[in-house]
């Protein structure tokens, strides 16, 4: 049995139906406190598998999909069920990219539940390089979505995904130069697996339905929510990274964030350089090896 088919059988995936739309998340651990994963754009709930094999020794890991959700209150509402019936109590929550986006928003309004923030790879709706790179682009696409086969779509996304992400980086001489052997095998066995299966209308559809809830949510926001509280978030980003800079919104939404620069690895780091940023990760949250 490959790596992929033990993980797949000890992480089945749970439903749960929130007004009408029926979640889907992967719940795994014994502990009260739980880790909140928030997949990136273009994932899923597999798609943190090191992340979830990691520190599902430790707490309570909980993967989500956005899959169905068209609004961040029924999202949230799905979210916080999931806890309850999980008997979880305190959070940590970890975003990447557009997970991290959704991330902040949650925490906005559940701060009390939650010990800690992890950022990786994110930014806020109200930067430039997001406006110029993220959201005007996928407004341009979503107009077009309705006219699209989803199979040429897929192939669009195939071909120039990486390119987006990293820029002129040579993807593959990164993963010889920073990550052990092991680590491309398994990723490259859940590529293909699964491939862009999850890339569909559906998907499509709570991708910008969401971030567009985003948009209109930050603009209310201002920097005194996290004021006293951002010691407890860690913002994890590189300085080559094509698509999510913030431009100097985090430090007036979270001044007193721990921040930790990466280089040379694009949007791909976590994982392109797991181990590295898990240590980091593990420093932020005081873990013992």
């Amino acid at each position: 049995m490959t790596f992929i088919d033990e993980f797949i059988n000890k992480h089945p995936v749970k439903s749960l139906t929130i007004n009408n739309v029926v979640g889907k998340y992967i719940s795994c651990g014994k502990s009260e406190t739980g880790l909140i994963i928030f997949p990136g754009g273009g994932q899923d709930m597999y798609s943190s598998y090191d992340l979830i094999d990691v520190y599902e020794k430790k707490y309570k890991v909980i993967s989500l999909s956005i899959a169905g959700f068209s609004d961040l209150k029924t999202f949230f509402t799905f979210i916080n069920k999931i806890l309850e019936i999980e008997k979880v109590n305190k959070i940590i929550v970890y975003g990447l990219s557009l997970g991290g986006f959704i991330a902040q928003h949650y925490v906005r309004v559940n701060k009390k539940r939650v010990i800690k923030l992890i950022l990786v790879h994110t930014a806020s709706t109200k930067s430039k390089t997001v406006i110029k790179k993220v959201i005007i682009p996928g407004k341009i696409a979503y107009f077009f979505l309705p006219i699209i086969p989803l199979t040429l779509l897929r192939f669009l996304v195939r071909k120039n995904a990486g390119k987006a992400q990293v820029g002129d980086l040579d993807v593959p001489s990164l993963w010889k130069k920073y990550s052990p052997k092991i680590n491309l095998e398994r990723r490259m066995e859940f590529i293909n697996r699964f491939g862009l299966d999850f890339l569909n209308r559906e998907y499509l559809n709570s991708f910008y339905r969401l971030g567009t809830n985003m948009e209109r949510e930050e603009k209310t926001w201002n920097g005194n929510v996290f004021s006293g509280w951002s010691k407890n978030i860690l913002i994890i980003k590189t300085s080559d990274d094509p698509l999510a800079q913030d431009d100097g919104m985090f430090k007036k939404y979270y001044p007193g964030a721990k921040v930790y620069i990466f280089h040379g690895t694009g949007h791909l780091t976590p994982f392109i350089q797991f181990e590295k940023m898990k240590k980091v990760i593990d420093d932020f949250l005081d873990l013992k090896n």
